[in-house]
């Protein structure tokens, strides 16, 4: 390798090899600009690190293939590695090996301070799908990237991300959520049952091991969930990542709905310095997140807070229409289910008013929500509703970052109005309950109680994706 150091001005040298294997001869060394004795080396075959001014060095090469590196750069917190014949590389995000200690690596677990995060979106993701064929990296995701150590896997983690006044913005954790856990019992149950009638026909079981990818993929005949879960905190041993996307949580939603140029994504928070917490076995660790603006924004700091609170203000009342049309469709379901369940002789007066409140329900549901979509090609032939226009103001006011316009601010209060006519309608039908409940307390049945807890239905078919439709 032929690495040398010098402590006094090239007097005396000292090589500085241990690690690199004889056969890898150097082409390029740089210290890290951050951390004094950090450094990286650029071989003939591949990358190497000393986290102690070369006293030692050991293996960054990860998915890079075997090729000679020719130079190396550190920019904004990142290293490229300059290769012959295999393209540009870049190690994202160097803030975890600039705070790494042997003593790390020892502890149960480790919250490293992430690096300040541009309040702008770059869109992260990307893979091998390149135009042409050719292939491509994965950009780095967006958001703040999170680095944290276990020493042991599969703990309980969470994650919480907190405004300055210490107030939890969002929480993940890394057990599966609720909902995927119940897909994946009924994929069990599906797959058990397909394996007996095998089993029954002289067949060989399918004994295919299908791997969990994020908690929400099935296989065959058993359909993913339609609204994706929030994304799992990982837990295995050794260096994990997360990326939070700067939101605040999403607005309320229910299950197949249709938005034609709406979405239901929270605000983005404003710059300033917030914190990030770890908690791993009844212990939390703690470090500051700092969100710096986009520098190539020419809005003020007072015109970002502004539009940040008008952005809460839509994503609080999409929530309202949302939550209306659960609370709607919930008690329609307890209604018919008491319908059918109620006997004597006010069975036939109960039924009648179940049906009127029914109507009525159904009514004020169809102002608030286009009842008739049922594919994200539907809204084409049917207008949206007020839940969809009120959400698709959210991408007009946040578009891009800037002082809402007075035209926002009109057909804001317009829509709400609206809306809250709706409401009042809706709070209004709902006063024949008691009367109701009195009927179902003599024939000793539970009353019914509003809710937004969303009663499941038989699935209806229906397909996701175009013309800026999004299915829920």
């Amino acid at each position: 390798p032929y690495l040398y150091k010098t402590t006094d001005y090239g007097a005396t040298w000292t090589p500085i090899t241990n690690g690199i294997p004889a056969t890898e001869f150097t082409r390029v060394v740089r210290e890290d600009p951050e951390r004094r004795g950090l450094l990286y080396a650029g071989t003939e075959r591949g990358v190497w690190v000393s986290f102690d001014d070369g006293a030692s060095w050991q293996s960054l090469r990860r998915n890079l293939p075997l090729v000679p590196i020719h130079d190396l750069a550190i920019k904004e917190g990142d290293l490229i590695a300059a290769t012959h014949g295999r393209s540009f590389w870049i190690l994202d995000d160097l803030s975890a090996l600039r705070q790494m200690r042997p003593e790390i690596v020892r502890s149960q677990a480790y919250l490293f301070q992430p690096r300040k995060v541009y309040r702008a979106g770059f869109g992260g993701g990307g893979g091998n799908g390149a135009a042409g064929g050719h292939p491509s990296g994965a950009n780095p995701p967006s958001g703040g990237v999170v680095y944290y150590w276990l020493a042991q896997p599969k703990q309980v983690v969470t994650l919480d991300f907190l405004d300055g006044q210490g107030k939890v913005i969002r929480s993940f954790t890394s057990n599966q959520d609720p909902r995927v856990a119940a897909d994946s019992i009924r994929a069990d149950s599906i797959r058990a049952a397909r394996n007996d009638s095998l089993r029954r026909a002289g067949v060989a079981p399918d004994t295919a091991v299908r791997s969990e990818v994020r908690g929400e993929e099935t296989a065959g005949d058993e359909p993913p969930p339609r609204r994706p879960p929030p994304p799992r905190v990982p837990n295995k041993a050794g260096l994990n990542t997360f990326a939070w996307n700067l939101r605040y949580p999403d607005a309320s939603v229910f299950e197949n709905m249709i938005f034609w140029a709406g979405g239901i994504a929270g605000p983005v928070v404003l710059p300033g310095t917030y914190t990030v917490r770890l908690n791993v076995n009844g212990r939390s660790y703690q470090q500051p997140l700092t969100v710096v603006k986009d520098p190539r924004v020419t809005a003020s700091d007072a015109d970002l807070r502004e539009q940040f609170e008008f952005l809460k203000r839509i994503h609080d009342k999409t929530s309202q229409a949302n939550d209306a049309v659960k609370t709607i469709r919930n008690v329609k379901a307890q209604l018919a289910d008491r319908s059918k369940r109620i006997t004597g002789p006010n069975a036939a007066a109960f039924a009648k008013a179940a049906g009127t409140l029914s109507d009525k329900l159904s009514t004020i549901e169809g102002e608030i929500y286009q009842v008739k979509n049922q594919s994200s090609q539907d809204p084409l032939n049917y207008p949206i509703k007020l839940n969809n226009k009120i959400a698709a103001l959210a991408g007009v006011v946040g578009g891009t970052d800037a002082k809402p316009t007075s035209q926002s601010y009109t057909v804001f209060n317009d829509l709400s109005a609206q809306l809250d006519r709706q409401l009042s309608a809706m709070r209004g039908a709902l006063l024949v309950l008691p009367g109701l409940n009195a009927s179902l307390k003599n024939a000793s049945l539970p009353p019914i109680v509003p809710s937004t807890e969303e009663i499941k239905a038989a699935p209806t078919s229906g397909s996701n994706g175009a013309n800026g439709a999004a299915e829920f």
